[in-house]
């Protein structure tokens, strides 16, 4: 395992021992890296590469556009998402991938709850990636859904996993009770470009089983990817 603090982000690697595997980067509310490897080794998935983003500046970092409070009056959201993937792709990433001292055969971006939403909205930004997981992902956001449908990916995704709790929408926040249909009309749309994609549900609210949720979309996502690039 091999550290580095960015300012006040924390970047962590954890090394898989296979060659030419995978790369997922993950963004974490807090730094979650054991327990997502922990689920995956016992979902049977295939090895990967796992780099850890912690420490993030949750609805600032994350957030694609501003917008006003929408969850609770502490929300935050000043569209920071740009500026966070600039300095994933410049920083970040060379750093992880000079650490790994190997060739990567995919790269994957994952996230939970707002870091659902970036790992959703990132594919639109750039073409550094082939797969993304958003697991219970923030897809309710003001306009997202629009934005989704509307605008072209910069390179086409090898797999998009979507996933949601069951009783994630039991809420009267008027918002976040769209969270299932948005993600239903986002699969509709991956299927309706050719993209490989799945929608799962999970039992449960918004707070449980996180390093669960992940590692569930890992593993789907890494058994799609095309066998030439494992």
């Amino acid at each position: 395992m091999t550290e580095k603090t960015f300012g006040t982000r924390k970047v962590t690697i954890y090394p898989a021992k296979g060659d030419r595997v995978p790369v997922v980067y993950s963004s974490d509310y807090e730094e979650s890296g054991q327990g997502v490897l922990r689920c995956c080794r016992e979902l049977g998935a295939p090895d990967f590469h796992l780099v850890t983003v912690s420490n993030l500046s949750w609805d600032e970092d994350l957030s694609p556009w501003p917008h006003e409070p929408v969850v609770d009056r502490n929300d935050h959201f000043t569209g920071g998402a740009d500026a966070y993937l600039q300095f994933l792709l410049e920083e970040v990433m060379p750093f992880a991938e000079r650490a790994l001292e190997e060739q990567v055969s995919a790269r994957i971006l994952a996230g939970y709850s707002m870091a659902g939403l970036f790992s959703a909205y990132a594919p639109f930004c750039t073409d550094a990636f082939d797969a993304f997981v958003s697991a219970s992902g923030s897809v309710w956001y003001p306009g997202f859904r629009d934005y989704f449908v509307q605008h072209d990916f910069r390179k086409k995704p090898k797999a998009m996993y979507f996933s949601l709790g069951d009783k994630e929408t039991r809420t009267r926040n008027p918002y976040l009770r769209t969270t299932d249909a948005v993600f239903l009309e986002l699969l509709e749309e991956c299927r309706r470009r050719g993209i490989s994609a799945i929608y799962e549900k999970n039992p449960g609210n918004h707070f449980v089983d996180g390093d669960l949720r992940i590692a569930k979309g890992i593993r789907w996502v890494l058994e799609e990817l095309p066998a030439e690039m494992e």
